[in-house]
C-alpha cells in the first residue's frame, strides 16, 4: 500500500491552512514566521511551494519494514533483538544525513536536535516510535519517526531556520511485546520512578532480564543509568505526532487526516486459572474442573461488559490465551489470559476493569 500523506499531515508544525486561509495569508509562512521570531516573506517567498519528497520517505519506509524477524508485508521488530538495533542504526544514520546532532540515553530513546537560532529556548518535539508487534504494519510508529525527519528536511531545503531548536525523538518499546510494559522509554522520560525500579527486576518470556537485553544492544551499564533517563521539567515546549489511523473511521469517510481530542489509555489485566487436569474421554463432564472453559466464560465476559457499557469507546481485547498441556485429548488443568481495555472515560475504564476481575 502507498504512502498517501499532504503536505498538511506530514508538515503539522508548520501548515494549518483550515484557520487561516480566510486572512488570505499563506498560513504556511505566516505559522513559520511566528514560530522563527522573524520575518520571512521577503526572502524567502518560494517556502509557498514547500513539497516533501514521498517518494525518498515511501523508500525509507519500505527499507526499514526490511529490518524484521518475520518476512514482508508483515513486520516484526522486538525490543533490544538483532533487527532493532539494525533499525536503530538505520533511523540514527538518516538523522545524521539531515544534519542532526543525535545522542542516545540510557535505554535506548533517541534524539535528533536541529538546534534553533534561540537554544536556550525550550525545544519543539515531534517524533514517535519503531517497534513493531508481531505481524504488524509497516507504518505504526515509523511514519512518525520518518516522517518527522523529512518534515526537517523540507524545512531546510526551504531556508527556514528555526527559533526554537527542533528535535526529532524516537522512543524505546512502545509496545509491550518483549517485557510487558507499554511506552517504556517515554514513561521513564517522563520520570517514573516506579518503573526505573521496576525495571530492576523485570524479565521476559525467556527469563532474560530488562538490565541484561538493554546492555546486550549497548545501553544500561548497571542500575543507576535508568534513572538518568529523566528529563528535567520543561525540557520541551510542545510535543506533536505524526500516527497512522489504526482503525476504519478516517479511510471510510474518505479525510485524509484528523486532530486527537482524547487518547484511551490502556490498561491491562493477567489472570490465571488453576483447575484439574484428565483425559478427555475418561473424566465425565459433571466431574470436571476445566481451567480452559473458565477462560472462555471470562473472555467473554469481558466482550459483555464492554457492550454493556453503552460507549462506543469502550474496547476490550483477549489478546492472549494459553493452556496447558494444550493436547487435544487433555483437559486442560492451567489456563493464562490477557486482557487489554482501553476508554478515553477513566472512571467507565476502571467499571470495566472491576467487573471483569470480580
Amino acid at each position: 500500500m502507498p504512502l498517501r500523506f499532504s503536505l498538511s499531515s506530514l508538515i503539522v508544525l508548520c501548515s494549518f491552512t483550515a484557520i487561516l486561509a480566510h486572512n488570505n495569508e499563506d498560513p504556511t509562512i505566516k505559522t513559520m514566521e511566528d514560530f522563527s521570531g522573524y520575518p520571512i516573506h521577503e526572502s524567502h517567498s518560494h517556502l509557498s511551494s514547500l513539497s516533501v519528497d514521498a517518494q525518498s520517505l515511501q523508500k525509507q519506509i519500505d527499507e526499514l519494514s526490511s529490518f524484521s524477524d518475520t518476512p514482508a508485508p508483515s513486520v516484526t521488530r522486538v525490543l533490544y533483538t538483532e533487527k532493532d538495533v539494525l533499525a536503530r542504526r538505520f533511523i540514527k544514520n538518516l538523522m545524521g544525513l539531515s544534519g542532526l546532532s543525535v545522542r542516545e540515553d540510557a535505554v535506548g530513546n533517541i534524539f535528533g536536535l536541529w538546534e534553533g537560532s534561540n537554544p536556550e529556548l525550550s525545544a519543539v518535539a515531534t517524533g514517535s516510535h519503531i517497534d513493531a508487534i508481531p505481524y504488524s504494519g509497516k507504518y505504526d510508529g515509523v511514519v512518525g519517526v520518518l516522517g518527522a525527519i523529512e518534515a526537517i528536511n523540507v524545512l531546510t531545503r526551504s531556508g527556514f531556520k528555526p527559533k526554537r531548536s527542533l528535535e526529532v525523538i524516537m522512543f524505546t518499546s512502545e509496545e509491550p511485546t518483549r517485557f510487558g510494559i507499554s511506552c517504556l522509554g517515554s514513561r521513564l522520560m517522563a520520570g517514573s520512578e516506579t518503573l526505573a525500579e521496576a525495571l530492576k527486576t523485570t524479565v521476559d518470556g525467556q527469563n532474560i532480564s530488562f538490565l541484561d537485553a538493554s546492555q546486550s544492544a549497548g545501553y544500561t551499564k548497571d542500575h543507576n543509568d535508568i534513572s538518568s533517563v529523566f528529563l528535567k521539567k520543561g525540557s520541551y515546549s510542545a510535543f506533536v505526532e505524526l500516527h497512522i489511523e489504526q482503525g476504519p473511521l478516517l479511510e471510510e469517510e474518505g479525510i485524509p487526516i484528523g486532530i486527537v481530542t482524547a487518547i484511551a489509555a490502556p490498561a491491562s489485566i493477567k489472570v490465571e486459572f488453576q483447575g484439574n487436569g484428565g483425559h478427555a474421554g475418561a473424566v465425565l463432564m459433571p466431574n470436571r474442573n476445566d481451567a480452559g472453559l473458565a477462560a472462555a466464560e471470562l473472555a467473554l465476559a469481558v466482550e459483555r461488559h464492554v457492550l454493556e457499557s453503552g460507549s462506543i469507546d469502550t474496547v476490550g481485547t483477549v489478546g492472549i490465551l494459553e493452556l496447558h498441556p494444550g493436547a487435544i485429548n487433555s483437559i486442560p488443568s492451567k489456563s493464562h489470559l490477557e486482557i487489554d481495555t482501553r476508554d478515553i472515560d477513566e472512571e467507565r475504564s476502571v467499571c470495566v476493569c472491576v467487573c471483569n476481575i470480580l
